[in-house]
């Protein structure tokens, strides 16, 4: 049986000089701020070439909610691992540049979550600053912008329960979010750790929220359990965690003088 760790005493140094090593990051709120709506976030100052020299030594992975073109557009640096919707998608480089993936029990999904943006945007006449981005597969519903926000998170609670029970699509809450999701164990710490285990790495670093995230540390696994996905549209309150590998440093601290002392002379990326 595995034996799952969470080891957030780590020391950060410890973890660098592990090969083959992997650093993820989520976008919202990590690589960039919050913004108002989706579409007006765009990247800190700096961060392009910073992944880009961390993409010589290390995998860098970009992990988002967002559909993977749109999280790939923010980001827009060929030669990372881009994995979109919660873990539903990904490529290894741009997406328009090489093959997406998509986990293939979802493609039956892919009318249901239609069906229940469909019924957002009929009612968002009623529901003044919301946004619907729809993503491949399900989507998500924006209130930030709305003038009275737990109003409107309980208007869209109850529009969608029922019918997303009926249809079989889960529901989940973020900061200011309805997500549409589909009624499988997708979530991005599974796919943190099916991207440790398809490079093999000894070790990585992640940075943002990874509901119940699990990665790979010299071959034993390390994990922190808990999501906020409900199957039949039962859903919890909205949960932030960031489990890493170690303690939750700050990703500006992985600039190209911490990538290049981590070097290891017979090092394979």
């Amino acid at each position: 049986m595995e034996k799952w760790i969470l080891n957030r005493q780590i020391d950060l140094q410890t973890v660098l000089v592990q090969r083959p090593l992997g650093l993820v990051f989520d976008i919202d709120g990590t690589l960039s701020p919050l913004a108002p709506t989706p579409d007006l976030a765009r990247l800190y100052p700096g961060v392009v070439p910073l992944l880009e020299r961390a993409s010589k030594y290390v995998h860098v992975a970009i992990m988002t909610g967002r559909a993977i073109d749109d999280g790939a557009a923010m980001v827009n640096v060929d030669g990372l691992t881009y994995i979109g919707t919660h873990g539903l998608e990904w490529s290894d480089g741009l997406p328009w540049l090489h093959p997406v993936h998509v986990v293939p029990e979802a493609l039956d999904y892919y009318e249901p979550g239609k069906y229940l943006l469909d019924l957002v945007e009929k009612q968002l006449s009623d529901l003044p600053g919301v946004i619907v981005q729809r993503k491949r597969i399900g989507g998500s519903i924006h209130y930030r912008l709305s003038p009275n926000p737990v109003e409107t998170r309980q208007k869209l609670l109850s529009l969608l329960e029922q019918p997303a029970r009926q249809v079989n699509m889960s529901l989940s809450e973020g900061k200011q979010v309805v997500e549409v999701r589909v009624p499988l164990p997708i979530n991005k710490g599974q796919a943190l750790r099916q991207f440790a285990q398809r490079f093999s790495l000894q070790a990585a670093v992640a940075r943002g929220g990874y509901s119940g995230a699990r990665s790979t540390r010299n071959g034993g696994p390390i994990t922190r359990n808990g999501g906020n996905v409900r199957n039949g549209a039962r859903v919890s309150p909205p949960l932030h965690t960031t489990p890493t590998m170690i303690r939750s440093g700050a990703w500006l601290s992985l600039d190209y003088s911490a990538c290049a002392r981590c070097r290891h002379p017979e090092s394979r990326f």
